[in-house]
C-alpha cells in the first residue's frame, strides 16, 4: 500500500484554495437532457472546515441533503446541511486504544450512524458525538495474498466501503496478488460475521493491466442495491454483477468528445515518465446512482497534453471534465462537458438523493479570492 499512500501525499499538496462563481443551466448535447447548476455558498462557520473533500459520503433526511467529509486537518467529519448551509464538526478520537488514524473510507448509513475505516485497516461504527459503537478488524478477512483495498483517490481509483442496510452487511473490494484479481466481500453482521465472496470481471477492453498502467490498474467500486457497479480508469466500460443471482453486465459507455481507452505505457523509466503517461490521457472515475432519478452518472477527465513549462499542478486542474448520465437500465441518455477550471479533478464531487455536489475548487478560477465552502448542486431538468 506504499505506492497509495505516496501519491496521496502528492495530491495533497494539491489541495489549495480557489474559487468563482457560476450559475443558471448547462445543455451542450443533442440528447435532450438538460442539467441545472445551483451554486451554494456557506457562510463562515464555527469550524476551520475545508474548502473541498476528497472524502466524503451523502445522506438524505427529512427532504434535505447531508454531505459528510473527512477533514484530515483536524481529523474529524465535517457534516454540511446542503439546505441550512451549515457545517457541524464529529472530531474522532486520534490517541489511546480506541484511536482511528486517517480515513480510508466513509458511509453514511444515517446521522447518527456512520460507518468509517482507516489505514490500520480496521472499521467503525460511530454516532453523531463520535463514540465508537462497533469495531470490525478486517485484517480477520483477508487471506495470505490479499490487499485491501478501500481507497478514495481519484487520480488512481476510488473503491467504497459500503453497508447495505437490508443485507446487514458491510462490502469492500480486496486484490488477490497471486492471482492478480479483485474480489468484493461481504461480512454479514447478524450471521455471526459470516462472509460471502464475489470475484469482479476483468476488463474487456484491457485483460491484462499488470505492466503499463501504473496506479491507476484497480478498478473503481460502487454498490447499488443488489448490484456491484465497477469500472476501470483505463477504459470507459461499465460492469455490474448481481449477488443475488450472479449475472453479470457489460456495457458500452463510450465518450463522443474524448478517447476511450488509455494506451499501456511501453517505456520504462523514473517517475517522471509515469507522471506524464498518468496526466496526459482521459481518466474513467466511479459510476454514481442518484435515487430520485434512478439514473446513474459517471464522470471521466480528457487528455491533457503534457508541457513541462506549466508544472504538474497547472496540468491537473485545467483538464475538462465531461459527466454522462445513463437511466436505470444502463442506457446512455446524455454527455455534457461541464464548466472548465471550476472544481478539481480530485476532491471535487459526491452523488447525493437528486444531484451530484461539487466542491469548487480550482487554482486556475481568477474570479473569486475567498477561501469559503462553495458548493455547485447539478440537478437533471
Amino acid at each position: 500500500m506504499s505506492s497509495l499512500k505516496i501519491l496521496f501525499l502528492m495530491l495533497c499538496m494539491t489541495l489549495v484554495s480557489c474559487t468563482g462563481q457560476r450559475t443558471g443551466k448547462e445543455d451542450d448535447n443533442n440528447d435532450g437532457v438538460t442539467i441545472e447548476v445551483e451554486e451554494i455558498k456557506f457562510p463562515p462557520q464555527d469550524i476551520l472546515q475545508l474548502k473541498s473533500y476528497y472524502m466524503s459520503s451523502s445522506v438524505h433526511v427529512d427532504s434535505t441533503d447531508y454531505l459528510i467529509g473527512y477533514n484530515y486537518r483536524s481529523h474529524s467529519l465535517d457534516c454540511m446541511n446542503l439546505k441550512s448551509k451549515s457545517v457541524t464538526q464529529i472530531i474522532l478520537p486520534g490517541d489511546g486504544p480506541d484511536a482511528i488514524v486517517r480515513l480510508s473510507g466513509i458511509y453514511v448509513q444515517s446521522l447518527d450512524s456512520v460507518w468509517i475505516s482507516d489505514e490500520s485497516e480496521r472499521a467503525f461504527l460511530i454516532d453523531s458525538a463520535g463514540t465508537i459503537k462497533r469495531t470490525i478488524d478486517l485484517k480477520k478477512y483477508l487471506e495470505e495474498q490479499e490487499q485491501l483495498l478501500i481507497n478514495t483517490n481519484y487520480a488512481m481509483f476510488t473503491s467504497h466501503l459500503f453497508y447495505s442496510s437490508p443485507r446487514h452487511s458491510l462490502m469492500f473490494l480486496v486484490k488477490n496478488t497471486a492471482s492478480d484479481t479483485f474480489i468484493v466481500k461481504e461480512i454479514f453482521m447478524d450471521k455471526d460475521d459470516k462472509m460471502a465472496t464475489y470475484r469482479l470481471s476483468p476488463s474487456k477492453i484491457i485483460p491484462d493491466m499488470s505492466k503499463g498502467y501504473a496506479y491507476i490498474n484497480f478498478p473503481n467500486v460502487n454498490f447499488v442495491g443488489e448490484n456491484i457497479v465497477y469500472n476501470y480508469p483505463v477504459e470507459s466500460s461499465i460492469y455490474t454483477l448481481n449477488m443475488r443471482t450472479n449475472e453479470r453486465k457489460y456495457i458500452l459507455a463510450d465518450s463522443r468528445y474524448t478517447s476511450n481507452i488509455i494506451e499501456k505505457c511501453t517505456t520504462t523509466g523514473d517517475y517522471a515518465t509515469l507522471e506524464k503517461h498518468w496526466l496526459e490521457p482521459p481518466h474513467f472515475y466511479d459510476v454514481m446512482y442518484l435515487p430520485k432519478y434512478k439514473i446513474y452518472a459517471r464522470l471521466h477527465a480528457d487528455k491533457v497534453d503534457f508541457d513541462e513549462k506549466k508544472g504538474v499542478e497547472k496540468l491537473i486542474n485545467e483538464r475538462d471534465l465531461y459527466l454522462m448520465l445513463f437511466d436505470e437500465h444502463m442506457e446512455k441518455i446524455g454527455e455534457m462537458k461541464l464548466s472548465n477550471c471550476r472544481y478539481s479533478p480530485f476532491t471535487s464531487w459526491n452523488a447525493t438523493y437528486g444531484g451530484i455536489a461539487f466542491f469548487v475548487d480550482n487554482i486556475l478560477d481568477e474570479k473569486n479570492d475567498t477561501d469559503d465552502l462553495t458548493i455547485d448542486m447539478i440537478f437533471l431538468k
